[in-house]
């Protein structure tokens, strides 16, 4: 009897320790998801374990691509650049006083730190007041085998006269399925500036007090699809507004190195993220965007050989008109976008070359008008620090004209006139991608 008590004892605790086990193993993820921003597109590749969350790739624009490592049980988010192996330590926000909007007149969850804490007196700021709105439409789903979520949110945010590191109002709007990750529990943070108070250039003074004005029912939780819907803007009137979006395409139980959500032995501590970042690359921001083909890019005619039976050859000039323009990029992006089954692209620098390439027509592009209007970067920042130089919507107008090269005389000229988001040759390839699409139609 004796014997038989402790085989049922010894057994229950092997049960015990392996369905301890593949729970322990069940809270360790793998996702790999999509995110898309201004039509560019890049994959990321998530690892949460336990408290701790990794998030790998997903850069765009031609920034740096770091890893992040979210410590939610330390309260803090270490940034990494293996390029230059270095890493930056940012912890989550404790100065936000965050106000339930539901709860009785003057409940405030998050009492916040101190006024003599937060802006000694030689520091200057305003106040940054988000009113943030949650609804759960009730709706449930199944996703990869766990309960989805679909939560609607809204985020008003507008900065007092003398904040500093916002001068807009912005609105965003917010439609994701979510689920939950046992284990995994992050403070949820409402504001897009809660992740880290960027410095103010030539302000170092000056810091701003952030305010969190909650309301509605429901919590988002893990987002397995989210698009977010942003504007920026003084009022009424609206200076900017965009689309980010959110895809899971792969998600899967993964046990992960515990290594992987700690700081990498040998990397050095940056003083500041300015240090952590690389320089902006905005050759590999179009080629992001889809503004330089690389298929097409290959394609080389040569030269030395006759065109094809039937098609025709177009000789292209540097662009003009602005200086700040990467002329030579544009250049060659103008004859990408023309290459087509009936019609062959070069560059040349004179009429002769023209000539001496058998070319048809000639295609002078000329930029009439390059005006910067809002700064797209700006509201990136205030959501997710980045470098406030990365793009801009600017007013633009072009002309392009195709001329035949045996007498000089005008076949076809294309006005192009509107807004294009981007940093500015990437806002002008946009400009000129429009304006080609007209030139072939009328080749056909």
């Amino acid at each position: 009897m004796k014997a038989r008590t402790s085989f049922f004892f010894f057994t229950t605790i092997i049960i015990t320790a392996l369905l301890i086990g593949n729970t322990a193993g069940a809270q360790q993820y793998k996702l790999r998801q999509v995110n898309s921003t201004m039509g560019m597109k890049s994959e990321s590749t998530i690892y949460v374990k336990d408290m701790r969350k990794r998030t790998e790739g997903g850069g765009y624009m031609g920034m740096t691509n770091l890893t992040t490592i979210e410590q939610c049980d330390l309260q803090r988010i270490i940034k990494i650049n293996d390029k230059k192996k270095l890493y930056y330590i940012e912890l989550f926000s404790k100065e936000t006083e965050e106000i339930d909007e539901d709860a009785k007149p003057g409940a405030v969850k998050n009492k916040p730190v101190a006024a003599a804490s937060i802006q000694p007196k030689d520091k200057t700021g305003g106040v940054i007041t988000m009113w943030y709105n949650i609804t759960d439409t009730g709706e449930r789903k199944k996703m990869y085998g766990l309960t989805a979520r679909h939560i609607w949110t809204t985020q008003k945010i507008k900065p007092s006269p003398d904040a500093c590191t916002m001068k807009d109002s912005m609105i965003i709007k917010t439609d994701g399925w979510y689920i939950d990750l046992p284990q995994f529990n992050c403070p949820v943070r409402y504001t897009p500036t809660n992740m880290s108070r960027p410095t103010v250039k030539n302000q170092p003074q000056c810091m701003d007090r952030y305010v969190n004005r909650r309301s509605g029912k429901g919590k988002p939780g893990f987002p397995l699809t989210e698009t977010k819907t942003m504007i920026m803007g003084n009022g009424l009137a609206t200076t900017t507004e965009f689309e980010t979006s959110i895809e899971t395409l792969e998600f899967s139980t993964s046990k992960s190195d515990s290594m992987l959500f700690e700081i990498p032995l040998g990397y050095k501590q940056a003083m500041s993220e300015e240090e952590l970042q690389d320089k902006f690359d905005a050759g590999e921001m179009m080629k992001q965007a889809g503004h330089i083909n690389q298929g097409r890019g290959e394609e080389k005619i040569n030269l030395n050989e006759s065109k094809k039976t039937g098609a025709i050859r177009v000789g292209v000039y540097e662009p003009k008109g602005d200086e700040q323009l990467e002329v030579s990029t544009l250049q060659q992006q103008l004859i990408n976008t023309l290459m087509n089954s009936n019609v062959e692209a070069v560059a040349i620098n004179s009429e002769d070359d023209a000539k001496k390439y058998n070319c048809d027509l000639l295609l002078t592009t000329n930029f009439v008008r390059v005006k910067q209007g809002s700064k797209i970067g700006g509201l990136l920042k205030a959501i997710k620090n980045t470098d406030p130089s990365v793009a801009s919507t600017y007013t633009i107008e072009a002309e392009l004209t195709l001329a035949n090269l045996s007498d000089g005389s005008t076949r076809f000229q294309q006005k192009v006139n509107g807004k294009y988001d981007g940093k500015l040759t990437v806002a002008a390839a946009k400009a000129l991608d429009e304006g080609c699409s007209q030139l072939l139609k009328e080749l056909k």
